[in-house]
């Protein structure tokens, strides 16, 4: 069976965001689940994929945010990742994957299967929770608004739904972002590079084809139609 919870905050404090941390080098996923616990996490570890939705299947809450390596035996990072995007409990799951090859193609790879942010090893441990927080932030940074319209889409940005009629679109919290980014700035084009500024909030974030690839899951959830290309220049909604 996956290793217990470790770390769990005290009774009388307000509860530490809880990270899932899926590993299958022993040392590194002690090391770091230590070092996530003194930046004041609460950790959930597991070997590989199968084991990380044990975990999950018997978690009493679901936690925050995942972190997720790339290359694992049983399940890989990757198809973790597709599954936990198929989960109406973890469709909207943070994920941040861990990656020994920074290569565009890995990391496109990645941002195609759903994740979040990522970040290669070797990593630091301070620079590995603070791009935890990051995430975490991407997914609380709404308006107080409510009600608004996108085509048939009902967007409740204040409680982070989306819905076409009654059904509701599940979408990740940086997909999220991005769309809630495009109808603050409705019927202005914004570009790669904006939208890398204003929904990834990373400098080092310098290929845009993580846009692309971020707009095209979107559009493949609420509709191609709805999200212009203005050739040359970015991407709008709305007129």
């Amino acid at each position: 069976m996956p290793p217990a919870a470790t770390s769990p905050p005290a009774a009388s404090q307000p509860m530490s965001p809880t990270v899932l941390l899926v590993e299958d080098d022993e040392m590194l996923r002690r090391t770091t689940a230590l070092v996530l616990q003194r930046q004041g996490f609460t950790t959930l570890v597991a070997q590989d994929g199968v084991a990380a939705l044990e975990v999950l299947d018997a978690a009493d809450r679901r936690p925050e945010v995942a972190v997720v390596d790339v290359m694992m035996p049983r399940m890989d990072g990757l198809t973790l990742t597709r599954r936990l995007r198929t989960r109406p409990d973890t469709a909207d799951l943070p994920i941040v994957m861990l990656t020994a090859r920074d290569l565009t193609g890995d990391q496109l790879a990645g941002f195609s299967a759903g994740v979040d942010d990522y970040v290669v090893k070797p990593f630091d441990g301070e620079v590995l929770a603070a791009r935890i927080r990051a995430v975490l932030r991407r997914g609380a940074a709404v308006v107080s608004a409510t009600g608004l319209t996108l085509g048939e889409l009902t967007i409740d940005l204040a409680g982070m739904s989306v819905r076409r009629g009654e059904e509701e679109i599940t979408l990740s919290h940086t997909e999220f972002r991005l769309l809630e980014t495009l109808l603050e700035h409705r019927g202005a084009v914004l570009s790669k590079a904006q939208l890398l500024d204003r929904v990834w909030g990373v400098g080092e974030w310098a290929d845009p084809h993580v846009v692309e690839v971020t707009v095209q899951r979107l559009r493949s959830k609420i509709g191609p139609e709805l999200i212009a290309t203005v050739r040359g220049v970015g991407y709008k909604v709305g007129g």
